[in-house]
């Protein structure tokens, strides 16, 4: 028996682990050296029994729970036990062990008597594990003060842009001359990418949590190519840099998705093309390569004539693309990181090529939704263009072909020409046939004879009876054209490049204006019938505390005839729905409020008497991680955040009002 123990003993001195054996019988308990040693003890220093472990083993403040824990395993004829505790070393600090004890032998009742078990000292393990959590903690509370300071910042920021982009919205439809629409146009783009910019610091805290969520609501992807070309066309007339855009006819005008994060996407990677050194030509390709019932393909494709990305750098760029663990926020390439992400979030993919000397290519697809809503946005007076002739005049190739085919876009009767002095020709002979074009779109910068002779050679001539309006196509700003000749004054309109089927419908619609003969001839046809027409019968209450705001809100409503009423916090919109004699169709709600936040006044009205299933939607500054879930769960019907989309506004309004008075009357027809 002696030489067993003995062997037992040399066994456990090599694993460093504490064997013990305890007789329930008796409370004897047997101690191996490593046990004792473990807690600084010499092997004679105390008798072996139940009252030594717990009088000088165990630690007091986990007795009570460990006596339970056994005593529950012996009740329950539980036969292994796994448990963690501390045990006192012999020097006054204490060590945390895992114990694996098992129960043998038991009498004739099934009551075991006897258990063994072995202690492994975790002390180490349990320090860096409660390290790992104080780290953890200390990262959460960092986390959280930068997600309380973003949500902060993100709704101070958004409230004034709302007011920016909401009154330059209202002011677009007064009485403004070209130059002071251009101003306004270059106001809102201006704004419209402050916002993106917060966007994109959002975004990394969305993307670290998993939590990035798509928009999916209706878009003209014409608008957005609008957008993007007044955002750049600053650095573009600065930098001296030409931007081609060529989108194919196939693209579709209207789709549904995220319109900010694709504008995101785009605008990074054609700002991208401003940074390579000596870049003079940007191009901008779109084409559809697939196409469902339920999705289409879009491919961008967006090359630059600068100097190319060193060999490593590149490869640097596609290993990252390729292995998409390697990614992180920290990374110098911020936004290629993000817009990476976003990109296979809409299920599409990323290649960029470079060769130093030759330029850069980036080529992305996207997935995005047919729109057949998004047709009933056309613009109720859109013009007949197809009776009308244009040339386009420029020797640039590229430049003139994608010209014409955005001019052929619009159906007008377009031809081409790479030579003033040939252009000259052409439109002496087809005024001579009683054949006149009636717009010539001009490049400014041409050999032999640039856009501003030809102008004054056209415009000044006794041999031309019809004379064709001229718009200007310019890399320089119309102030410093207006400076350099008197023929500035002949030009009838300016564009810059790039230039895209909406600025040019809208520039010809404007100069044809001020012509009674064109006018006739490009006369609109009959409205079409705007399912909004719905919306002038609706009664909207605006609970909205900031004056700048309500005002924003009150001339969108206004704009399509929406009656409505103006709540000056949660208190005063819970009051007035329940004291007003006519019914609210809907409220448009804001969440920071006094009195009553817009949470508090939604239950409030959710739990009323009166209109208590009326549509809330909530309009807000607060664009973070949950806040839509928040106010759904609160009980509202849509969200809408600042600053307000118009055409989403009355989009979301005429979609939960209808949908609820549909399942209202369905309710009462099966009653």
């Amino acid at each position: 028996m002696t030489e067993r123990d003995a062997r037992f003993d040399y066994a456990m001195e090599a694993t460093n682990d504490g064997l013990w054996d305890w007789d329930l019988r008796t409370n004897k308990m047997y101690f191996s050296r490593s046990f004792l040693r473990m807690l600084g003890y010499d092997y004679q220093d105390l008798p072996g029994d139940l009252r030594t472990f717990r009088r000088y083993f165990l630690h007091p403040e986990d007795l009570d729970a460990l006596e339970k824990q056994y005593q529950s395993a012996i009740d329950s004829h539980e036969y292994s036990v796994t448990s963690q505790y501390r045990l006192l070393h012999k020097e006054g600090h204490s060590i945390w062990v895992q114990t694996k004890s098992k129960f043998f032998e038991a009498d004739e009742t099934g009551r075991a008597w006897r258990c063994v078990g072995m202690n492994t000292d975790v002390t180490e393990y349990i320090r860096r594990h409660d390290e790992l959590l104080s780290a953890k903690a200390q990262a959460d509370k960092a986390n959280r003060i930068k997600s309380e300071f973003l949500a902060r910042i993100n709704h101070e920021i958004r409230t004034p842009m709302n007011a920016i982009i909401g009154i330059g919205y209202l002011l677009k439809d007064t009485r403004l001359d070209e130059q002071q629409l251009s101003y306004l146009q270059s106001l809102h783009v201006a704004a419209d990418s402050l916002l993106q910019m917060m966007n994109q610091l959002l975004d990394f805290s969305k993307i670290e949590s998993g939590s990035v969520i798509l928009e999916n609501s209706h878009f003209d992807i014409f608008q957005l190519f609008e957008k993007m070309s007044r955002l750049f066309e600053s650095s573009a007339l600065h930098r001296k840099v030409n931007i081609h855009l060529n989108v194919d006819k196939n693209v579709p005008q209207f789709l549904r998705g995220d319109a900010s994060r694709l504008s995101q996407i785009l605008n990074h990677f054609v700002g991208n093309c401003f940074q390579h050194g000596n870049t003079d030509e940007v191009f901008i390709a779109v084409k559809k390569i697939n196409l469902s019932e339920k999705n289409i393909c879009l491919e961008f494709r967006i090359e630059d004539s600068g100097s190319g990305i060193a060999p490593e750098i590149n490869q640097q760029i596609q290993d990252k693309i390729n292995l998409q663990k390697d990614w992180s926020p920290k990374d110098q390439s911020t936004g290629l990181y993000i817009c990476n992400h976003l990109i296979q979030l809409m299920q599409g993919s990323l290649a960029i090529s470079s060769q130093q000397g030759h330029g850069t290519q980036v080529i992305f697809s996207v997935n995005l939704e047919p729109s057949r809503l998004g047709e009933r946005f056309v613009l109720e007076k859109i013009r007949n263009l197809d009776c009308l002739r244009v040339l386009v005049i420029d020797d640039n190739h590229i430049a003139r072909t994608i010209i014409a085919t955005t001019a052929r876009s619009l159906h007008l009767q377009t031809d081409e020409c790479d030579d003033a002095q040939i252009a000259w020709q052409k439109i002496y002979a087809a005024d001579a046939k009683n054949q006149p074009y009636h717009f010539l779109l001009v490049d400014y910068r041409m050999p032999n004879m640039d856009g501003l002779e030809l102008t004054g050679l056209i415009k000044k001539s006794h041999l031309i009876k019809h004379r064709p309006l001229v718009c200007l196509i310019s890399a320089m700003q119309q102030d410093e054209i207006c400076q350099t000749s008197d023929n500035s004054q002949l030009i009838d309109a300016y564009l810059s490049k790039p230039i895209s089927e909406s600025r040019l419908y809208e520039t010809i619609s404007h100069a044809i204006t001020q012509h009674p003969e064109l006018e006739l001839l490009s006369r609109s046809p009959e409205p079409s019938c705007n399912i909004f027409s719905e919306l002038e019968q609706f009664h909207v209450l605006i609970a909205e505390d900031n004056l700048v705001n309500q005002q924003v809100l009150k001339g969108i409503l206004r704009k399509k005839n929406i009656r409505h009423q103006i709540a000056n916090n949660g208190r005063e919109a819970v009051d007035i729905l329940s004291t007003s004699q006519e019914p609210f169709d809907a409220i448009l709600m804001d969440l920071e409020m006094p009195e009553l936040n817009g949470i508090e006044a939604t239950q409030a009205i959710r739990s009323g008497q009166k209109q208590a299933n009326i549509p809330i939607i909530a309009v807000t500054a607060q664009a973070m991680r949950g806040d839509r879930d928040t106010c759904l769960s609160a009980g509202m019907d849509g969200y809408l955040c600042k600053p307000v989309n118009p055409e989403l506004l009355y989009q979301t309004l005429f979609d939960i009002v209808s949908s609820k008075n549909r399942a209202s009357d369905n309710a009462k027809t099966h009653q």
